[in-house]
């Protein structure tokens, strides 16, 4: 079967399914052979052996059972940069790229050095924030140990071990140090809520937050208070400024909160009153 013509059928029924069939296709097609999607188009009428093609027809298939693409291709893009991904870790979403731009003006404006990150998944934000400023070292902890090996790869295929540490623990439940700033983009669905099949094949501790949603991010926000951490910055749900408002009032903090590029609700930055 040529290039074109397994293209051509993998486009159809990925189209059936309400996915953008060329373009997922040709992705899925170029990871199978390790080349750019160019190299499809100038190479059409190359034949693909049989084990390329048995390959792809079963990455199709997943994907046609609503297995996220970036599972498929263990990458994502996020900030600019790659990231491995797999199972055990959420997939960094566009508007999370707000928390890293709100966090690094935070840094910059206090000169910040020490920071932590709750629930660091595929450690796309800690690993940007170092990227982006060579000053700062960053402590992060996350429950799952899946996530965490994750984390360690995309650490250590950006050097950045010594700056970047993890522990594997709830919260900040007996972690080594306090930190300046702590950031979480927690799970804050609430249980219940309709997702895409495609969202439901995420790791659900990594999605749902509770009966409410708000309940972890109410942790978070208690926790950080109890440890005298002078800065907090989290993502939320669309419907949870009222709660998350009134917990940081009650926790002594001075909330701000911004939105997202779709005009919702997506997060706040809290800071301490002394």
């Amino acid at each position: 079967m040529t290039i074109s013509k397994a293209l051509g059928h993998a486009r159809e029924e990925l189209a059936k399914e309400g996915f953008r069939g060329a373009l997922e296709s040709e992705k899925i097609l170029s990871f199978v052979l390790n080349k750019e999607r160019v190299f499809l188009h100038a190479n059409s009428q190359m034949l693909l052996d049989e084990k390329e093609k048995e390959r792809f027809f079963a990455l199709v298939r997943k994907r046609r059972a609503y297995e996220p693409l970036e599972y498929l291709l263990k990458r994502c893009s996020f900030y600019g940069r790659d990231f491995y991904v797999n199972k055990n870790v959420l997939i960094p979403r566009p508007e999370t790229e707000i928390l890293v731009e709100k966090a690094l003006h935070l840094i910059n404006q206090y000169h910040l050095q020490d920071i932590g990150e709750i629930g660091i998944g595929s450690g796309c934000i800690s690993i940007s924030l170092a990227l982006e400023n060579p000053s700062i070292s960053l402590l992060a902890s996350d429950i799952s140990k899946g996530a965490l090996e994750v984390a360690q790869k995309n650490i250590d295929s950006y050097h950045l071990s010594e700056r970047i540490k993890l522990v594997e623990t709830n919260l900040w439940d007996n972690m080594p140090r306090i930190p300046e700033l702590l950031i979480s983009n927690p799970p804050y669905i609430a249980r219940g809520y309709p997702l895409d099949k495609s969202v439901l094949k995420e790791p659900h501790n990594a999605l749902f937050g509770g009966i409410k949603g708000d309940e972890i991010l109410k942790e978070i926000i208690i926790q950080a208070s109890d440890l005298h951490i002078r800065f907090l910055i989290c993502e939320m749900g669309y419907n949870q400024q009222m709660s998350m408002q009134e917990c940081l009032k009650a926790c002594g903090y001075k909330a701000e909160f911004y939105k997202d590029w779709s005009g919702f609700d997506r997060g706040f930055i809290g800071i301490l009153d002394s």
